[in-house]
């Protein structure tokens, strides 16, 4: 039997009940791609795994902060301050499609579907193509979005 309290610990869908999935390892799926994404295959998946930790609150944002944008980091940094207390539970997501879309040469948008306490979120990223100090060609998450 459920409880209402039971029903109130999922953060994302308050009064849903959750699905009965077994807990699985997490599986890298492989990006579906449009226009050249070849230079991004390997790494959107591993990163879209790691920005679902963080908005999970799994992983701390700080760990991504060399890959975000400023706006992005701070963005990121707000929500799982506001959302996520130290020293609780943390169940881990689990990114099961990754699509990649070549706006131009330098720059991409990423949708990624990951399944958290059995539900399903959106997560929606713009990487653009630069530079770092040391003048080797980076990408950059300028924008992310989740639901």
């Amino acid at each position: 039997m459920i409880t209402a309290t039971a029903l109130a610990t999922d953060p994302f869908a308050p009064h849903q009940v959750p699905l009965p999935f077994p807990p699985s390892p997490p599986l890298l799926p492989v990006p579906v791609e449009r226009g050249d994404a070849r230079e991004l295959r390997h790494r959107c998946a591993r990163f879209t795994q790691a920005l679902a930790e963080v908005i999970t609150g799994v992983r701390p944002p700080r760990q991504l902060g060399a890959w975000l944008s400023r706006d992005v980091y701070e963005q990121l940094h707000e929500y799982v301050t506001a959302r996520f207390v130290a020293g609780g539970a943390r169940h881990s997501p689990r990114v099961v499609s990754v699509h990649i879309a070549m706006v131009d040469d330098g720059a991409a948008e990423i949708a990624a579907r990951m399944v958290h306490r059995g539900r399903s979120h959106a997560i929606a990223v713009r990487l653009q193509r630069g530079r770092d100090h040391q003048g080797r060609t980076t990408w950059r998450c300028t924008a992310a979005e989740w639901a």
